[in-house]
C-alpha cells in the first residue's frame, strides 16, 4: 500500500511544479551554448537555459530544483545542483528520526538514548550535536509559542510520542490495502491508548549552547521534526541561491515552494503555481482548484488531510496525520490550507498550525498576522481566502480557474 500512497504524493508535488510555464509562446533556441545538456533546456526567453533536477531521496518526498541560466551567469550547474544535494543529504540525516547514519547524532540518536540518565548533568539523554542540529532545534524552540490554541502550543517539536502511536497505528500489519481509494484500512485506535500522560512539554528540551548538547529534564522525550524540516531546509537552500544572483523555484515537497528572483519563463517575471484539488483517495486525473500568481521571495505551503492517511475499519473515518496536541487525534476543519509567507520555515510551521485552528480561527489568526495570507480548501468545493488576497480570473487549457496574489 505505501507504493500506492507514494505514488499519489508524486503526482501532487509534479502537478504542483508542471504549471511553472510561459504565458507566451512555445520555447525558442536560446542564443548560448548550453551549460548543461543533462539538465538544461531553452526557455522562453532565448537569453536564458531553464535548467531542472529532482530528488527522491530525501525527506520522504520528491524535491524539485529549476534554476535560470543567462550568458552572464558564471556559474556551472552541476556543482550548483551538486551544492544543494549535499545541503539536503546532510539534514536529512541529522532530520530522520526513523534511521541512524554512521558518524551522525540526528534526531534517531538523540530519541535512541532519550531515556538514559546522566548523572553529572541531571539530565535524560545528553549528548553532543553538530552546530546545524543545535540551531535547527532552537529554531523550533524559538517558535513554539507562534500559534497558540488557549494554553496549547500547536507547534510542538515535542510531541513525538504520540506521533509514534499514529505512526505505528499506520504500519500496523492487520491493515489492509484498497487500490479503489488509494489508502490503508486500519482497525480504528482505542481511545484509551491516549489515556496516558506523555513526555510531551518542549520547555523540558535543555540546550546548551556552552558544549553544543542537548538533554531532557524527564524521562520519555521523543522529538519530531517534521513539522517545519522541510520548510527549514528549504530556507537554508534558498538563502544559498540568493547569494548567486540567479531566479529560481524550488518545490521542497509536500506542496512546499519558494521562488526566488524574476521569472525569464513567463512575460510578467511572475511564477504560476496551480493548486491542486484535495482528493480522498487515488485518482490518475489530478484537478487544479485554482492558481497561484507568485511573486519573488514568496514561500507558499499546503497542509491538508489528503496526504497521508487511513481508513478506520470500524468507523470508515478518515485519520490523517495533522494532529493536534489538544487532542492527540487527527484536526482541522478544512481539507487543506495553503499559507503564504515570506520565510519558508516560518510557513511549514504555520500551515500545520493554522489548518489545526479550523477556518474561523485559522481566518482571524491570518487576518490579525503580518506578512500572512491563507487559502482554505473546504470539503464541499468552497474557496476561502484571506483578506491580503486578491482574486483574478486566469485561463488553462480553455478553462476558467480563480487565481491568487498579494494586494
Amino acid at each position: 500500500m505505501k507504493q500506492v500512497i507514494n505514488l499519489k504524493k508524486t503526482f501532487i508535488l509534479l502537478l504542483f511544479l508542471s504549471f511553472l510555464f510561459a504565458l507566451s509562446a512555445c520555447q525558442r533556441t536560446t542564443t548560448f551554448p548550453n551549460p548543461s545538456s543533462t539538465y538544461c533546456v531553452s526557455s522562453n526567453d532565448p537569453s536564458y537555459y531553464k535548467c531542472d533536477i529532482n530528488w527522491t531521496s530525501y525527506f520522504d518526498t520528491r524535491i524539485i530544483l529549476t534554476v535560470y541560466i543567462n550568458s552572464e551567469t558564471d556559474i556551472m550547474v552541476e556543482p550548483l545542483f551538486e551544492e544543494v544535494r549535499t545541503i539536503l543529504s546532510h539534514y536529512h540525516e541529522l532530520f530522520d528520526k526513523y534511521n541512524g547514519y554512521e558518524g551522525v547524532v540526528g534526531i534517531h540518536t538523540i530519541n535512541q538514548s532519550a531515556d538514559t540518565f546522566d548523572e553529572v548533568s541531571g539530565l535524560y539523554g545528553k549528548q553532543t550535536i553538530s552546530t546545524e542540529l543545535f540551531q535547527a532545534i532552537e529554531y523550533a524552540l524559538v517558535h513554539e509559542d507562534i500559534v497558540k490554541a488557549g494554553t496549547v502550543s500547536l507547534f510542538n517539536i515535542a510531541l513525538g510520542p504520540v506521533l509514534e502511536i499514529w505512526h505505528d497505528l499506520r504500519e500496523q500489519s492487520s491493515c489492509t490495502e484498497t487500490l479503489l481509494l488509494g489508502a490503508l484500512v486500519c482497525p480504528t485506535p482505542n481511545p484509551e491508548i491516549f489515556n496516558q500522560s506523555f513526555a510531551i512539554n518542549p520547555k523540558q528540551i535543555v540546550l546548551d549552547e556552552s558544549d553544543s548538547s542537548i538533554g531532557f529534564q524527564v524521562s520519555g522525550m521523543r522529538l519530531d521534526l517534521g513539522g517545519y524540516a522541510k520548510g527549514y531546509v528549504a530556507e537554508i537552500i534558498t538563502d544559498y541561491l540568493d547569494t548567486l544572483d540567479i531566479p529560481y523555484i524550488l518545490n521542497a515537497g509536500s506542496s512546499n515552494v519558494k521562488a526566488g528572483g524574476i521569472n525569464p519563463n513567463t512575460t510578467d517575471g511572475f511564477y504560476y503555481i496551480g493548486l491542486q484539488r484535495p482528493m480522498i483517495g487515488f485518482s490518475l486525473e489530478s484537478q487544479l482548484y485554482s492558481f497561484v500568481k507568485m511573486a519573488e521571495g514568496l514561500s507558499i505551503v499546503t497542509s491538508g488531510n489528503y496526504q497521508r492517511y487511513f481508513i478506520g475499519f470500524e468507523d470508515d473515518q478518515i485519520y490523517h496525520h495533522i494532529i493536534d496536541p489538544r487532542t492527540y487525534y487527527p484536526g482541522g476543519d478544512t481539507m487543506a490550507v495553503s499559507v503564504f509567507h515570506e520565510d519558508g520555515a516560518i510557513a511549514d510551521i504555520l500551515s500545520t498550525a493554522v489548518y489545526l485552528l479550523g477556518l474561523e480561527d485559522g481566518l482571524l489568526y491570518v487576518n490579525q498576522t503580518e506578512g500572512l495570507e491563507a487559502v482554505w480548501y473546504l470539503s464541499d468545493g468552497t474557496i476561502v481566502v484571506s483578506n491580503g488576497l486578491q482574486e483574478d480570473t486566469f485561463q488553462y487549457q480553455n478553462k476558467p480557474y480563480p487565481i491568487y496574489s498579494l494586494k
